[in-house]
């Protein structure tokens, strides 16, 4: 099977998970009795079950000024080099998207070559589809120096004469797919290069919405990548407009 069909399959995987577990909603069958919650996914729920390949999730709530709230999601998996046989579809797909490059250098498999270029793929879900949220989500999916493609309706590039380097907003709920490029260099590539980087979720303080319950899980394969670098305690993650994780600088 393509790894594109494989990771399509992981996302709508996800998909199916948070709406199958993520009501959230309340109802009350008799006012003498107290309302009922529906239990929401959690992250360790989701990871008790993810593919061995993944290397962390971030699950959050985006909730409105109304109280209305929708249950996100992002996966990530384990990078592959540009030279893997089976990294050959994200080579395709990557090219594909962000062949424009940046500084007006032209992204190829020549490139990713010259560069020593891993290449990481994500996933989005959320617990509905195709409702707008009621501020578009700044969704971070790697280095800012370093190119990422992303597909799925509702994402769209923050400056559409920038796609691959300005950055994403998620503007409707749905599911996509990403993936980064990190660049080790020669000799190359590193497949450790994604722990300088940054993941997640935000949104501004303006928004009339707030990022709420923000949780983070690292395998073990993570943990032990992202021991040395400041800001991957997940304890640090959740601000109420932000949930991320990642290289937070010196």
């Amino acid at each position: 099977m393509k790894a594109k069909t494989i990771f399509g399959a992981i996302a709508g995987a996800l998909l199916v998970t948070l709406l199958a577990g993520c009501g959230g909603s309340t109802t009350t069958a008799d006012p003498t009795q107290k309302p009922t919650t529906t239990p929401s996914p959690s992250a360790s729920s989701s990871a008790a079950a993810a593919p061995k390949d993944v290397l962390f999730t971030i699950t959050a709530k985006v909730r409105d000024k109304t109280g209305n709230t929708i249950a996100i999601e992002l996966t990530a998996h384990k990078p592959l080099p540009y030279s893997d046989s089976s990294a050959k579809a994200l080579v395709s797909e990557f090219v594909a998207a962000c062949g424009t490059g940046m500084g007006g250098t032209p992204v190829t498999a020549d490139t990713l070559a010259a560069n020593g270029s891993i290449l990481m793929p994500m996933d989005l879900a959320s617990s509905v589809i195709g409702k707008k949220f009621v501020h578009p989500i700044t969704v971070t999916f790697g280095n800012q120096y370093a190119g990422q493609s992303v597909t799925g309706k509702g994402i769209a590039p923050t400056d559409p004469a920038r796609p691959c380097t300005s950055g994403y907003t998620w503007s409707t709920s749905g599911s996509g797919r990403a993936i980064a490029d990190f660049e080790s260099g020669i000799p190359g590539p590193d497949l450790a290069k994604w722990k300088n980087a940054l993941f997640g979720f935000s949104v501004p303080p303006d928004s009339n919405s707030t990022i709420e319950a923000c949780k983070v899980t690292l395998t073990d394969d993570a943990k032990t990548t992202v021991a040395d670098v400041p800001g991957w305690d997940p304890s640090q993650s959740a601000t109420g407009y932000a949930c991320t994780i990642g290289y937070i600088g010196e």
